[in-house]
């Protein structure tokens, strides 16, 4: 059977410190393979107290929309949710566009209609991604679909790839990440400190600041293909160095 969406939503990645979090395509993707994924593990989606720090909305968009979908889940606003998967899909998130899938093709929200065409297309673009959960699903709700779904889901797909596909998508959002992160790179480079609201309740080593950062782009963006993905500066790949000479400790700097 397909993966629950509820369930599925609970474990969106969103990795930095608050909770729980390409390649272009020119073809309708072929039915990969018959087999299902598991169901899925049930989990606590309940939080009521997820908090989606705004200051990483212009850093990291996708991640700051999936928290808030989240977050909205936690508060039975599933019309919120949708709108924020939406949000985060059009940054270049998979899980995002996943999770809309399941959504839409299961029907089992409440308030948020099924509707299977729009939910096989939703996989479909998340299946871009080659990742084995995202091709399994997709084949599955395929394997489920009538033939007109099917050819409705096409015609969808063919319109949704030009907003929220990997060889549109994804460069927006490295775009973004890479302009934003540049003043907090230099800061580090210097030794400096950063304070960014919600991040932190207290300003923070500019370098560990921008290794976390990375860490996280580097998770979003590191299985896109063919695009020009950031990379963490050569001089961000060790401790910086303090006044006296030394080396300072990765782990105190990430307090």
């Amino acid at each position: 059977m397909l993966k629950r969406s509820i369930g599925v939503l609970g474990a969106l990645a969103v990795g930095l410190i608050f909770a729980g979090s390409a390649a272009g395509q020119t073809s309708w993707p072929a039915d990969a393979s018959s087999s299902a994924p598991s169901d899925a593990t049930q989990v606590d989606v309940q939080n009521k107290d997820i908090y989606c720090p705004t200051a990483l909305e212009p850093i990291l968009p996708g991640d700051y929309y999936g928290c808030e979908a989240r977050a909205a889940l936690g508060h039975d606003n599933h019309k919120k949710m949708v709108d924020m998967l939406e949000e985060s899909a059009y940054w270049a998130n998979k899980d995002a566009q996943y999770v809309l899938g399941l959504t839409y093709f299961n029907g089992d929200m409440d308030d948020v209609p099924q509707n299977r065409p729009l939910g096989l297309a939703w996989l479909a673009l998340a299946a871009e991604r080659k990742k084995p959960q995202y091709q399994l699903a997709y084949a599955e709700a395929r394997s489920k679909a009538t033939p007109e779904e099917i050819r409705q889901a096409v015609v969808l797909w063919r319109q949704m790839r030009t907003k929220y596909g990997d060889s549109v998508a994804a460069p927006r959002a490295i775009r973004r990440f890479n302009h934003a992160i540049e003043p907090i790179d230099e800061s580090a480079k210097d030794g400096g400190i950063v304070y960014i609201h919600g991040f932190s309740p207290y300003s923070q080593s500019a370098f560990a600041v921008a290794n976390k950062l990375h860490e996280e782009a580097s998770n979003d963006f590191e299985d896109i293909h063919g695009q020009v993905v950031v990379g963490k500066p050569e001089w961000l790949q060790a401790p910086p160095v303090t006044t006296n000479g030394s080396q300072a400790s990765g782990s105190s700097q990430s307090q």
